[in-house]
């Protein structure tokens, strides 16, 4: 049996930000959602990068497709095959069978990615907010709190899309776009 180790947000400005929305219940979600994203897209220059890999845009065009279970299973092994994985792959691979799956009927496979990686950057630290001088007073508050955050997220996203036809886009000029847009009020 493995064991796993929570890795916490770095102490920098950005992160104390986020640390503050997870604190003061009078800062909006929305607030909450925008210091999340310049506090993840500051602390690691590669996040860009990783966005604009083939295992990430691969994954993204192949859950905009109905795709049966065996032939998601085939694509993630030939993806897997690439040896080109990072972190952010990871987290495509997911989007992608959450949406063959289908699961965020309503929503785009970069909404998905987009929520799956918000879950990720809240599920860090936001357990070390939850008591009595804290927004979140119980367990229960968390996950309402974290799905709160990835709603807004998806809302930010999905409106982007829209205004500026995303749809009609290589993921290499729309990523910038998302990405920019979720770090901006």
């Amino acid at each position: 049996m493995g064991t796993s180790v929570s890795q916490s947000s770095p102490n920098t400005g950005g992160w104390k930000a986020v640390s503050a929305c997870y604190t003061n219940g009078n800062l909006s979600i929305e607030r909450t959602a925008t210091e999340l994203w310049r506090a993840a897209s500051k602390q690691d220059a590669s996040l860009f990068e990783q966005l604009s890999s083939g295992v990430v845009s691969e994954c993204l065009k192949m859950a905009a497709q109905p795709l049966s279970k065996e032939a998601v299973a085939e694509k993630i092994v030939q993806i897997g095959a690439l040896k080109q994985n990072t972190f952010l792959g990871e987290f495509a691979k997911r989007a992608l069978l959450i949406k063959a799956a289908g699961g965020y009927q309503g929503e785009t496979p970069t909404c998905v990615l987009f929520r799956q990686l918000t879950d990720y950057f809240v599920s860090r630290d936001v357990p070390g907010y939850v008591g009595p001088s804290y927004r979140c007073k119980t367990v229960a508050d968390i996950r309402a709190l974290k799905e709160k955050i990835g709603n807004a997220v998806a809302r930010k996203v999905q409106a982007v899309e829209r205004s500026e036809n995303l749809a009609s886009k290589r993921w290499a000029e729309a990523y910038p776009v998302v990405l920019k847009s979720l770090q901006t009020t």
